[in-house]
């Protein structure tokens, strides 16, 4: 198996799946202080407290990021949002246009239901796959599929 740059020749070549994970960095801190303060009205003490965690990733981490599904949620409250705008316009401007908006939320949403699926069951597995056999050269940062 031939993993050299293909554009350079270069043998200094990494996955993708790895340059994505390399770029990753988990953050858990925690930090604790007092203040002393002298005012018009006296001495004041003050004691406080944070955490913070999270996640940092690299733009480099961001460019070999794997190929995201579709997602449900958001989509169908945005059919659903405009939907109900299309209710009550039709409210205003003519009654049985409300009947065509339903009919875009309940078409719309099983629509987009199977698109998701499909995409996610049949055309995500591929892009996947390839994301995991290609590799990226850290000299001219090629990326190219290895089979």
């Amino acid at each position: 198996m031939d993993l050299n740059c293909p554009k350079c020749h270069s043998e200094n070549t990494q996955r993708l799946s790895q340059a994505f994970e390399n770029g990753l960095s988990h953050i858990n801190t925690a930090t604790k202080g007092v203040g002393i303060g002298v005012g018009p009205d006296g001495i004041g003490v003050g004691v406080g407290g944070a955490k913070t965690s999270g996640t940092s990733q690299t733009a480099a981490s961001q460019r070999a990021a794997p190929p995201a599904k579709m997602k449900y949620l958001y989509p169908l409250i945005g059919i659903f949002v405009m939907a109900l705008v299309g209710v009550l316009v039709a409210g205003i401007i003519w009654k049985p246009l409300g009947f065509f908006a339903q009919l875009f939320w309940v078409v719309g949403s099983i629509a987009y239901i199977y698109r998701a699926y499909q995409f996610n069951a049949k055309t995500w597995p591929l892009l996947f796959q390839d994301w995991q056999n290609t590799y990226v050269c850290k000299r001219c940062d090629h990326a190219f599929l290895v089979n």
